[in-house]
This record gives C-alpha cells, sequence and structure tokens, in this order.
C-alpha cells in the first residue's frame, strides 16, 4: 500500500451509522465510497435522540451538524403512569448542563439529511446489496447482487441489524426478542399541556407509551405492547387496536394516536442479538447496529453509532495506523468493546424492568424509580450522557535500532541468533483458539510488531511497523504412537528454530510453533509450543514472559472472556533508559574505567578459553543443541548444598561447566578460565521496565575464576556467584550496555574487525545464562503445563552458550553449541560432563551433611 496516497474505505449501509461514519472517516482525510442495499433512501417515519455523548464525540472531530435547530433540545424528562401521574422527574437536564453538551431529539429524516448535507460529495451508491469480501495484501474485495464490485484498503460493515458484512464474518446467528411489540409515529400536533423539550415515558401493565418533542410543532411517539413472538415480529393489526391497546391512557396518549394516520404508523420488531465480542478480522470492522444491535429503551442506538464512527476515525488518523489497519480496527474495536457491551446489556435489562405486566413487578418497578436518590439517578445519567473521550494513540515503534540492539541484528544477519523458548501443554488444544491468542498477544506489544529496514549497505537500520502481518504459527502433528514423539521438540529447535533467521525484512520479529502429539482422546493430547524470537527484540526473560502471556491470553478465551488487546507502551532503547550516571560523560567514564580494570585482570590472570575444534567461518555458524536436565529431587539436592556453601545455583552451573571444560582440554596445573554470565538490568532503568515488557536487556560479563585440579567445586561455585553480586553491585553490566557504542560495529561490512576480536580474544565463547526459577505456573486454564525452557542460539557471538531454567521442579539445563567449533560429540560430552561434575559435588555435599530425622 502506498504511502502517499490517502486510505480507500468502503462502508456497507448508508444509515445513521454508515453516514456519520463516513463523515468521520472523510474528516481524517480517509476516502469513502459509501454502498446502500436499498434504491432510495427512504426517510422512516421515526424520531431519534441524538444524546449529549454522541454530541460530544462528534465535536471532537470539528463536527456540528446543528441539531438544536433541526430538531429539540431536551428540557425535561418525566416518568408517568399510564394516567399520566407523575413517577420521577429525572435529573436529565441538569446532567447535560453539566456535560456542556446538549441532547437533541429530532426525526430519523431530518438527521439523515443533516448528514448527507455535511458529507457532501461523497459517492453513495444504492441498489447495491454486498453478499461477499475477501482480502488480500492489496485490501478487501467486496461483491454485490448485481454483479458490481469494489475494492479499498478497508470494509466497514453499517449495515444494520441484519447485517451482510456481519454475516459473512460469523455466520447465521439467531436473534434474541423482547417479548413485545413497538409501534412508531411522527405527528404534528398542538399540546397545550406540554411544555417545549419535554420527553415523557408513560408506564403501564405490559406496555409503555413514549412521548417526545422533536421540534417544529411535531411530536414522535412510541408504544410497546408484550404479546408472543409469533405476532410481535409481523403485526399485522390496525390502528384501531392500537387505539384500544391505550384506551384509558393520559388524554395526550391517546391525542397523539388518533392524530396520526394509520399509513404513517410503522410497527417493528424488538430485537436485539447475543453481544458480539470480536466485530472483524483483516482489514474489516463492524459499526452500529451490526456490530452491537441493542433495544431501544435507553435510546442510545445511534449515539453508539456516531460514538462508534467517531472512535474508528480518531484510531485511524493516528500516526502509524496505516503501516497497520487491522491493528488499528482492532484496536478501535477494543476501545468500544466495554462502552457497548454495557449499554446493550443496560439496554434490554431496563426493557424487562420497564416491561413488567404483574402487580408485583410493577410496584417494583416504580418503586425503584420513586425512591432512588436523585444524586444516584443523576450519577447513572451521567454515565450514560459521557462520551468516554479518545484513548492515547496506539502505541508503535518507529526508531533506530540502539548499538547494542544494531550488533545483535548484525549477528543474526551474519547468521541466526535467535532465542527459543519451550513449553508443554496437557490437554485438548483448539488451534484457532491458539491463533487468536497469538493475535492478542501481538497487539499488546509495540516490538511484536515491527520489521527492521535499512539502506542496501545496511546502514541506520530502523525499526518500522508491519502492516497486518501476523506472528507465523506452524502445527506439526506427530502421532503419539511414534517413538520420537516424546523428543520432536528438540529435532525442530535443532533444524528449524536455531538454523533459519527470523524474516526482518518484512516482520515480525518473532514465530510460534506447536507440536501436537495426537492421542485417540484429544484430551489426552500433547502440546510443545515454541516461540522463536531475534535477539535484537527480546532477551531469555522476554520470550518466556511472551509464552506465558499467550498461554494466560488462550486460556481467557476457552473461558469465553475477550482478553483486552490494549498495547503496552512503546519503550526507548536500553541505553536511553540508564541511570544518569551511565550515560553521558559519567557513563563513558565508568565504562573506561571498567575496561581498564578488565584489561589489567585478564593480562594479570591470563584466562583459558574454550578452544576450537576446527575453524568455521563466520557466516557459515549455525548453532546446534543439546538437552540435559536435573530432576525435581536433583534440583532440591542442588538448592540444599549451594545454600550450605554460600553458593547461588547459577555460580555452581557456571563452575560445573568451567569444570567439564578444563578437564577436557587436559589441564594438569591450577589456571583460570572465562565464563560469561549475562545480567538482567530491568528493574535497574529508569523507568523501571517490567518482566512481561518485550525488548532485550541483559549485559554479560565474564567472571575469571580459578580451576585447580582436583580441588572440590564449591570454592569456585563460590567465587562466581561472588564476583558477579560484586560487579553487580558496581554497576558494570549497566556500564558494559554502552560498550556497542564506543567500539560495536554501525554496518555489517564494518563488523568483521569486532568479530574476529571477540573470536579469538573474546572472553565470552563460554556462556551460561541462568533464568532461575520460573514463575509459570504448573496449571494454566484447562491444561497442565510441563517442561518450561529456553535454548540459545549463539551466531558469531561464542562457541558453547548454555541455559538454564528451573519449572515445574524441573531445571532444564541446555547447552547450546555452534556445529564444527564444537563437533556433535564433543558437544555432548561436555554436557554429560558439566551434570555429572556438578551432581558429583552436590552429592558429597549432602553426603558430609549433618543426618537428619
Amino acid at each position: 500500500m502506498s504511502s502517499n496516497r490517502p486510505l480507500k474505505a468502503i462502508v456497507v449501509g448508508a444509515g445513521i451509522g454508515g453516514l456519520t461514519c463516513a463523515l468521520a472517516l472523510r474528516k481524517v482525510g480517509i476516502d469513502v465510497t459509501v454502498y446502500e442495499r436499498a434504491t432510495e433512501l427512504r426517510t422512516a417515519g421515526s424520531g431519534l435522540s441524538v444524546m449529549s455523548n454522541a454530541v460530544t464525540a462528534l465535536a471532537t472531530l470539528d463536527i456540528d451538524l446543528g441539531l438544536d435547530k433541526r430538531g429539540q433540545v431536551v428540557e425535561s424528562f418525566t416518568i408517568m403512569d399510564h394516567r399520566g401521574r407523575q413517577i420521577r422527574d429525572l435529573p436529565f437536564k441538569e446532567v447535560c448542563r453539566q456535560l456542556g453538551a446538549p441532547s437533541v431529539c429530532l426525526s430519523r429524516a431530518d438527521l439523515q439529511e443533516a448528514l448527507l448535507d455535511a458529507v457532501a460529495d461523497c459517492p453513495i451508491h444504492l441498489g447495491a446489496t454486498a453478499t461477499d469480501f475477501d482480502t488480500d495484501a492489496t485490501g478487501v474485495h467486496v461483491r454485490f447482487e448485481d454483479g458490481r464490485s469494489a475494492h479499498g484498503d478497508l470494509l466497514i460493515g453499517a449495515d444494520g441489524f441484519h447485517s451482510a458484512v456481519r454475516s459473512r464474518l460469523v455466520g447465521p446467528e439467531d436473534s434474541a426478542d423482547s417479548g413485545y411489540v413497538c409501534w412508531l409515529g411522527i405527528v404534528p400536533i398542538r399540546l397545550p399541556g406540554i411544555a417545549p423539550g419535554s420527553v415523557r415515558h408513560y408506564w403501564g401493565s405490559g406496555q409503555r407509551f413514549g412521548l417526545v418533542d422533536i421540534g417544529h410543532g411535531r411530536f414522535y411517539w412510541w408504544g410497546t405492547k408484550n404479546m408472543p413472538a409469533a405476532r410481535s415480529h409481523a403485526w399485522d393489526g390496525t390502528k384501531d387496536e392500537i387505539a384500544r391497546a391505550y384506551a384509558g391512557w393520559a388524554d395526550e396518549v391517546r391525542a397523539v394516536i388518533d392524530a396520526t394516520p394509520p399509513a404513517d404508523i410503522l410497527a417493528v420488531p424488538s430485537r436485539d442479538r447475543a453481544f458480539l465480542e470480536r466485530w472483524g478480522e483483516g482489514p474489516v470492522t463492524l459499526l452500529g447496529d451490526a456490530a452491537h444491535p441493542m433495544l431501544t429503551t435507553l435510546g442510545q442506538g445511534s449515539a453508539m453509532a456516531i460514538e462508534d464512527a467517531v472512535v474508528l476515525a480518531h484510531t485511524l488518523a493516528e500516526p502509524g495506523a496505516r503501516d497497520d489497519l487491522p491493528l488499528a480496527l482492532r484496536t478501535y474495536e477494543d476501545r468500544r468493546r466495554d462502552r457497548t457491551r454495557a449499554m446493550v446489556a443496560a439496554s434490554r435489562s431496563m426493557s424487562d424492568l420497564e416491561q413488567a405486566d404483574t402487580p408485583e413487578r410493577i410496584q417494583a418497578r416504580d418503586d425503584h424509580f420513586r425512591l432512588t436518590p436523585r444524586q444516584e439517578l443523576a450519577r447513572q445519567n451521567a454515565q450514560a450522557l459521557t462520551f468516554p473521550g479518545v484513548p492515547e494513540p496506539q502505541p508503535r515503534i518507529r526508531r533506530n535500532l540502539s548499538p547494542l540492539e544494531r550488533w545483535y541484528w548484525i549477528a543474526d544477519r551474519t547468521t541466526p541468533l535467535n532465542g527459543v523458548i519451550r513449553t508443554r501443554l496437557h490437554g485438548r488444544l483448539d488451534m484457532s483458539l491458539l491463533r487468536q491468542a497469538l493475535d492478542v498477544l501481538q497487539s499488546r506489544h509495540p516490538l511484536l510488531r515491527t520489521a527492521i529496514s535499512s539502506d542496501e549497505n545496511g546502514a541506520a537500520p530502523r525499526f518500522r511497523p508491519v502492516g497486518g502481518r501476523p506472528i507465523p504459527l506452524r502445527h506439526i502433528r506427530v502421532p503419539a504412537t511414534d517413538p520420537e514423539a516424546d523428543t520432536r521438540w528438540e529435532h525442530e529447535v535443532d533444524e528449524h528454530e536455531l538454523a533459519e533467521g527470523v524474516d526482518w525484512h518484512a516482520g515480525p520479529l518473532l514465530r510460534a510453533v506447536v507440536i501436537t502429539q495426537e492421542s485417540a482422546q484429544r484430551e489426552q493430547d500433547v502440546h510443545d509450543l515454541l516461540l522463536t524470537a531475534t535477539h535484537c527484540i527480546a532477551d531469555g526473560k522476554t520470550g518466556l514472559s511472551l509464552l506465558r502471556q499467550w498461554i494466560d491470553i488462550a486460556a481467557e478465551l476457552t473461558r469465553g472472556e475477550q482478553p483486552s488487546r490494549t498495547s503496552r507502551r512503546a519503550l526507548p532503547a536500553a541505553e536511553d533508559l540508564l541511570p544518569d550516571e551511565h550515560r553521558g560523560e559519567a557513563g563513558a567514564a565508568g565504562l573506561t574505567a571498567l575496561l581498564a580494570r578488565d584489561e589489567e585482570e585478564a593480562a594479570r590472570l591470563r584466562p583459558r578459553r574454550l578452544l576450537p575444534s576446527s575453524p568455521v567461518p563466520f557466516h557459515q555458524r549455525r548453532t546446534r543443541m543439546v538437552h540435559r536436565s536435573l530432576a525435581a529431587g536433583e534440583v532440591e539436592l542442588l538448592v540444599g548444598a549451594c545454600t550450605r556453601h554460600g553458593a547461588t545455583v547459577h555460580g555452581a552451573l557456571a563452575a560445573a561447566m568451567v569444570t567439564a571444560v578444563a578437564q577436557e582440554a587436559g589441564t594438569s596445573d591450577p589456571a583460570h578460565f572465562a565464563i560469561g554470565s549475562p545480567l538482567d538490568f530491568r528493574a535497574e532503568l529508569d523507568p523501571a521496565v517490567s518482566s512481561d515488557e518485550a525488548g532485550t536487556y541483559a549485559a554479560t560479563l565474564p567472571s575469571r575464576v580459578l580451576y585447580q585440579p582436583g580441588a572440590p567445586l564449591w570454592p569456585m561455585a563460590r567465587a562466581i556467584s561472588q564476583d558477579l553480586a560484586h560487579r553487580r553491585a558496581r554497576g558494570e553490566h549497566l556500564s558494559l550496555v554502552n560498550l556497542l557504542d564506543r567500539a560495536g560495529p554501525t554496518t555489517p561490512a564494518d563488523a568483521g574487525t569486532f568479530m574476529r576480536h571477540l573470536d579469538e580474544q573474546g572472553p565470552l565463547n563460554l556462556c551460561l545464562s541462568n533464568l532461575g526459577r520460573s514463575d509459570v505456573p504448573d496449571r494454566i486454564g484447562p491444561w497442565r503445563l510441563s517442561g518450561t525452557q529456553l535454548v540459545a542460539g549463539i551466531s558469531v557471538t561464542g562457541a558453547v552458550v548454555a541455559t538454564a531454567l528451573t519449572s515445574h521442579g524441573h531445571l532444564a539445563w541446555n547447552f547450546s553449541y555452534v556445529e564444527g567449533i564444537v563437533p556433535a560429540p564433543r558437544a555432548r560430552h561436555l554436557a554429560d560432563a558439566s551434570v555429572r561434575t556438578l551432581l558429583t559435588a552436590v552429592s558429597a555435599a549432602s553426603d558430609a551433611s549433618p543426618a537428619t530425622g
């Protein structure tokens, strides 16, 4: 879609909602064409109200339809019994005055005329009955009954209760009957006892009557009467029947019925539908009665359509909206859902109350209104008559990659640098529901709605919003009887998720896989969920949080709930959130001091590194993985041993890895080895970044530790633990964030020197990333969870990177390695030696502990 031309919207339906939509969209610079099934714009003989909330909404787009000149401003609102005796005077006018906007009653024809005048030369095609539509990368194609078709960037179904667009989206639906017929009429008449601007509702038994001054000597009236649906849906009675129904009612009620010609009385069924939680998909959405038909009790039907149109226009006018129209439409729907759901429910509830037809219910109805404090009535009216406004624009990210993000992107361009989070779900799982949950997850995080652009040389890479591209979801089915079914996830991670880069050109920068072990009974199915993200938008903690959120959203959907799609803030780069002492000149000084200390320590200790088995050119490197784990009992013993020896679990795991590397190298004398440890710094940023926000917020510090052949593991584990604690306390990990700005490459072309330095001299070719204990519970919704873990890609940043995560009582310890630099047998040997060394030390510590019991 070209960014120079205006968006083109197709609006189906030329009623109040459709015309207001056309007006609002044109106000924000969108080209609109309206298609209406009727062959002429008939103006039904009914009235309606444009409440204060709708007037306020229109004003946000500088739209003034001059309704007070076409109709009558409401001056009073009174509830009467059927004989015309007052039950309650509502504080309606005073609420409107406080809100600063009138409520206006007028004929539908007058409102339609005002809207037609305002949309002026907007194309409106009559006799165009929409029958179908389809969408593709260019937008939406709509087909009509007479063979016509139309193409636009987006489609808005504003075609009322019997919406063809809604039907195409959700299929056949039942309507909900109100239990009564509704008669409508407009009549010019003088009623001397009724003040100008009066709205009166009269209540009887199973009947109501409304009398509304719509100005210019005209009154709009409506009447309802309980009757079976078979009759109310197709009422075929006469005016005399209506007159008999209201015999004995107030004089003015009988007068307006008597003065209305039979041909001018409309009889309509009063129906609504179950509230639709999802109004659209792709570049298609609904508006007004097509989205949320409601009973007329509150008189808010037209106002809700007007509010919809205004919010839709504001949402589409936000910066970046056209880059992702489906997201913009889902944002509009989210902004309107709670308000309209509440109004639909309130209309139905009030209808049931007011249509009371037994003495007990009638008494309860009348007492409710007589006895409710005026202040409470004012609050209820104000709630309905207040336009909620338009929230802040949808957060979107459009900025240059920071030096840290740019380095990860350059490494990823060289060879994939992905992180993979995996968990296993046990139980029945609906893939369409999981797809929907993934869409909601994407809508919540600006970074999941981006791609990366740069010039042809890879200079100045930038995040940019992507237009309507969902997170890719791949589904693999494996028979449960397959002997390799249980480890199929390892194969997918090894052969695809670590080996294949995320499509950063097109975005989004995340993808998902579901591997289902199918059983005879769906409730016994097992599903491995994988989320793979490029490292420039997600570290391990981000990936773990996103996976948890994905499952939480899916659980909400299984309960019939509608999860919020509200987007989190669009965060700047981590470098821009560093505390003041780590930015500018102070930050540069801190980094200089850190580098000087590191150089001195490296020269003094001359730490050894994991030596490559063979050289592998940078562009040919690929990550593979070896999966290992500790059982629940082993984890419990490990934690106990660490506590007794004053070490962290991370220190113990790292010490075991150093020992395995040193022993494999045949180290016979004491020697220092280097191992890197990524430290999360979310909480230290200003402002702090929560664990459920996307981004990469970890800096890797090297620990140079002494390996002594034959010595216990625990002194080394304690030394690593203390070293990291001291370095964190000095803020060295935060100082290190600035390193890439000083020494990192700016384009792929100038990255060779930096990569060779890391490869030949860097201290981080052996790393351990330990996320600690996961907060992923053992059950979410209907599913049991197990095996949550992280696998890290390496690209050109090291040779062996292990990741550890404790969840569901087990510790997953995955060893990633660069194939060739570390051949597969050697990788398996290092992994096994690390596990064996750790468990031997734990066993020795347990044997040495005092007996209990």
